[in-house]
């Protein structure tokens, strides 16, 4: 029996046998540790378990202590919205979340609604300091829709979790609103048919701090205490009146923010001569960048622009160049410009170019600064009034453009924009060279490399 045990291939398979125990045990060893010590990974395609940038930014310096009253019965919870007010508590000191199950604590959700129900996955946000100061959110308010195509039935178009969550923590903070002012009357293309702001504009500005008014400029003059003017997407000329309003605020240094709708301006005579009065001028035609790699899908008439880590997004462009000799108190500063082969088309449904067309490098967003008796007004120049209705879109820049833009006119330290989380779980897709440079290794070049150490195994022992 003891020469068994003493014989080649006994020794042989006992060494193989020790081996895989090791390996085993480290493969558990590696894992234990980095379970422990590594946060496990979103792998959404856009991020819809993260928190954004700007959210964690803000929250790091957040001193105000909240509580994050989630209300729902056990196992109806919303991943998307849990997830969302978990990482909220998660990123601050100062901000935790408890459960509720609102049929368990309905005088607490009387308190709060003034009703007896509450729908699952509400939230309430309570200043722990003054608990007579909170913010109710039902689920509703963070969830956005859009109709169908058949106009039947409203379809989940994502989640407004983080930005409605947001919202209320700064309202809890007490930070003071700036007053910002939206030109009325000329059937301004964001404005909804009642007159007021989108949803998603508002929210935008909510989040930031922002109160809104509306002024119909032909009856008044821009509030004194107004931190900018937006001029959203004007279809109608502007008056005399109007014209000259604008003028005087921004003589008194105030600060403008104008989208331009964007269909030619030879019926818009007065908005010409404002363009004119600050330095540019509005060119007819349609607005197209040749290169590829600045288009949506190759269309010459969807533009992209970097902007930070993201691109921004500018369709059914006007085009805008710098007039000859503008006032010397101007200073005009092209911020975001097409490339140098740009071209006007002339058409309304073939894009492409002709010799024809007018081309050269256009602006495409523009910062106006007029010093003048010691005031300095400041207006932004946007060629697009699309611009705006594709900050709901969560591949683009869009949003934060907007913010930043605003926020220095305002004088805001920082700008946060939120995008929509996406209504659908979508993992990261790897590129088709990455796929395959990771088929070579996976294939290839791993079960290779194991093979030659064991002839390299084999090798020895025979020695």
């Amino acid at each position: 029996m003891s020469s068994m045990f003493q014989n080649r291939k006994f020794k042989g398979g006992a060494y193989t046998t020790v081996l895989s125990v090791l390996v085993i045990v480290l493969i558990l060893l590696v894992n234990l540790v980095v379970s422990g010590t590594v946060r496990p990974k979103d792998l959404t395609s856009e991020g819809m378990y993260s928190l954004n940038e700007a959210t964690e930014k803000y929250l790091k310096d957040f001193k105000t202590p909240v509580e994050i009253l989630y209300f729902c019965e056990n196992g109806k919870e919303e991943k998307v919205i849990q997830q969302t007010a978990e990482n909220f508590a998660a990123k601050s000191d100062n901000v935790s979340i408890t459960y509720k199950d609102p049929k368990a604590y309905p005088t607490l959700v009387f308190a709060y609604t003034g009703s007896e129900k509450m729908p699952n996955n509400s939230i309430v946000l309570v200043r722990e300091d003054d608990p007579d100061y909170f913010v109710y959110i039902t689920c509703e308010q963070m969830k956005q829709y859009y109709i169908s195509k058949d106009l039947q039935k409203q379809e989940l178009a994502g989640y407004c979790a983080e930005s409605e969550i947001l919202k209320g923590i700064v309202k809890l903070s007490g930070e003071e609103n700036t007053k910002v002012c939206v030109a009325t009357g000329h059937r301004e293309q964001v404005l909804t048919d009642d007159g007021v702001l989108n949803q998603t504009l508002t929210n935008l500005l909510s989040l930031n701090s922002y109160t809104v008014c509306y002024a119909d400029l032909k009856k008044q003059a821009v509030p004194e205490d107004c931190g900018a003017l937006l001029l959203l997407g004007p279809y109608d000329d502007f008056s005399e009146e109007e014209l000259q309003n604008i003028k005087n605020y921004m003589t008194a240094g105030g600060h403008v923010m104008w989208f331009l709708f964007n269909t030619g301006y030879d019926n818009r005579p007065n908005q010409q001569a404002l363009l004119n009065y600050y330095g540019l001028n509005m060119e007819v035609g349609l607005l197209c960048e040749p290169d590829t790699r600045y288009t949506v899908d190759g269309h010459p008439e969807s533009i992209l622009r970097k902007f930070g880590d993201s691109n921004s997004y500018w369709r059914i462009c006007a085009g805008v160049t710098e007039i000859n000799q503008p006032r010397s108190s101007l200073k005009v500063e092209p911020v975001v410009t097409t490339s140098d082969k740009a071209y006007l088309c002339q058409e309304t449904k073939d894009y492409s170019y002709k010799p024809e067309y007018k081309t050269g490098k256009f602006y495409i967003l523009t910062k106006v600064t007029d010093d003048y008796q010691g005031k300095t007004g400041i207006m932004y120049v946007f060629n697009t009034h699309y611009f705006l209705g594709d900050i709901s879109n969560t591949s683009y820049a869009n949003g934060e453009v907007f913010a930043d833009c605003l926020g220095e006119l305002c004088n805001k330290e920082s700008s946060i924009s939120i995008p929509l989380t996406a209504a659908r779980e979508e993992g990261l897709m790897m590129s088709s060279k990455t796929m395959k440079m990771w088929t070579v290794i996976i294939v290839g070049i791993i079960p290779g490399m194991i093979l030659l150490a064991g002839f390299v195994m084999v090798f020895l022992r025979r020695r």
